[in-house]
């Protein structure tokens, strides 16, 4: 099987499994707030804040180091398992003592404290898990990870609906993310047992202290990450009076616009593994495949900003009913930053491959502390629309500082970006005249026929070249991919 051919086939399972995991994520979201209404969400959301910041400590960006090298050395497989599991047993103890007195120390009530710690142990157990994918990814057997997601993603929404239909409360609620985390832990087991070699348990601490080191990067860039999806949402709590209803706003919000990371999440998860070998074999394929993802990136997450500006109101109105309407705004300006993360992505996961990670993570950790100080003036003038608003100014800043370091590096601007950006704007203007024009039609019909448009017209105005069509025709046909000369 040729490389273009394996990324058809890892995209084709992430990208299947991830958009029936969205469609569960989805109906999760609608029947989570609808039930537990603004202000009990709004305590569920914070705890879920809370627990992804200090969960760092126990990932220290491990799982990245992982991927990478057992992709290049899968005789590494065993000892590397072994050994991350028993590093995440020390990590995962100094996290829970480590949540539970920062949260006291803040001053959250007994009652809260008790959500945050349930879904922190959730998040652990999922971080286990993150050893077996890890390794999965990088045999690059995509399969097992799609079934996993899917499996996850339909636990939580059947523990969600008998929660429901049991009447529990918040606290009771946040038991739907532990149990789903611990079923999702024994499939993971199980694919290790079949597809996996066995854990070599002996302690190699020089091992130790190569993976801790080579993780500094990618958990420094992790735990900025966290901060700057979570910490708005802790410091609403911090800076406004009765944050509840106001964390419901925003988070619903939130929410709707991260769940649609499952996009770049899957095209690039797919194809980072090869980019990695490629970084030590064909530089000018590693250009090429990172030109690719930029284009294809930018042209699906400007129509996502676009549409939604658009259809704002209608889409919270359909999804959360009257009591989220002030989320609405939120969505209008937070889904601006969900699109450029859709583009960062594509630096990302280029500097990753090329073992050049300390980057993303001066750039999160940059971001992170922009975020925090934006929000300490936003937030008390302008409540959840000044964190909104502090959200994508950081992503902008993010790209900015990433499309500098990336042209000191050769991997600039793709050629030809403007021509295409220009030419998706006005695929963009078309499909907005449709929305428009049709606005008393069904909001879903809407998104469905103005999404044909859109990539209707962008094949018509050729965003699609040539090399996109001979790629397409090699994974439809299985083509040898030629080798480009010069």
């Amino acid at each position: 099987m040729n490389t273009i051919q394996r990324i058809a086939k890892n995209t084709i399972f992430l990208a299947s499994s991830n958009i029936i995991g969205f469609v569960f994520s989805f109906f999760f979201l609608v029947y989570t707030t609808r039930y537990l209404g603004t202000e009990r969400y709004g305590l569920l959301s914070f705890a879920i804040a809370f627990a992804s910041i200090t969960i760092f400590l126990a990932d220290i960006g491990i799982s990245s180091v992982i991927v990478r090298d057992v992709a290049r050395d899968r005789s590494k497989t065993a000892i590397y398992i072994g050994n991350s599991i028993l590093m995440k047993v020390v990590l995962a103890a100094i996290t829970l003592m480590s949540t539970a007195a920062i949260g006291f120390a803040l001053g959250y009530p007994f009652s809260t404290m008790k959500i945050v710690m349930v879904i922190l142990l959730s998040l652990i157990v999922i971080s286990f898990s993150g050893i077996i994918s890890s390794v999965v990814s990088a045999y690059e057997i995509m399969e097992y990870i799609s079934i996993g997601t899917v499996i996850y993603n339909l636990i939580m929404l059947t523990f969600a609906l008998l929660a429901i239909s049991s009447g529990v409360d918040v606290y009771g609620f946040a038991y739907v993310y532990l149990f789903s985390s611990f079923i999702s832990l024994g499939y993971f087991a199980l694919v290790a047992l079949r597809k996996l070699p066995r854990p070599r348990w002996n302690i190699d601490i020089d091992l130790w202290k190569y993976m801790i080191k080579e993780a500094i990067p990618f958990g420094l860039s992790s735990v900025f990450v966290r901060v700057y999806y979570y910490v708005d949402t802790v410091m609403i709590s911090l800076l406004i009076l009765n944050p509840n209803e106001v964390m419901g706003w925003y988070n619903a919000a939130y929410r709707m616009v991260i769940i649609l990371s499952f996009i770049p999440v899957t095209f690039l998860g797919s194809i980072y593994p090869i980019m990695s070998k490629f970084y030590v074999s064909s530089d000018q394929y590693l250009g090429f495949m990172y030109e690719r993802s930029f284009k294809y990136l930018m042209a699906i997450a400007i129509p996502i900003g676009v549409g939604t500006t658009v259809l704002g109101e209608d889409l919270v109105s359909l999804v959360y009913g009257p009591a989220f309407a002030p989320s609405a705004i939120a969505l209008q300006i937070l889904i601006w930053s969900e699109a450029l993360i859709f583009i960062n992505s594509a630096f990302g996961y280029l500097f990753n491959s090329i073992n050049r990670q300390m980057v993303v993570a001066k750039q999160t950790m940059l971001a992170a502390g922009l975020n925090i100080i934006l929000n300490l003036f936003l937030i008390p003038q302008y409540s959840y629309i000044g964190a909104s608003s502090a959200t994508v100014a950081t992503q902008l800043f993010s790209f900015l500082f990433l499309l500098h370091i990336a042209s000191k590096e050769g991997y600039g601007l793709p050629r030809n970006m403007i021509s295409s950006l220009l030419k998706i704007l006005v695929a963009c203007l078309a499909m907005v005249l449709f929305i428009r024009g049709f606005d008393h039609l069904p909001v879903p019909l809407l998104i469905v026929i103005s999404a044909i448009i859109y990539f209707f017209l962008i094949i018509i105005l050729r965003v699609v070249d040539n090399a996109d069509i001979q790629m397409a025709g090699q994974l439809l046909s299985g083509i040898r991919i030629p080798r480009k000369k010069g």
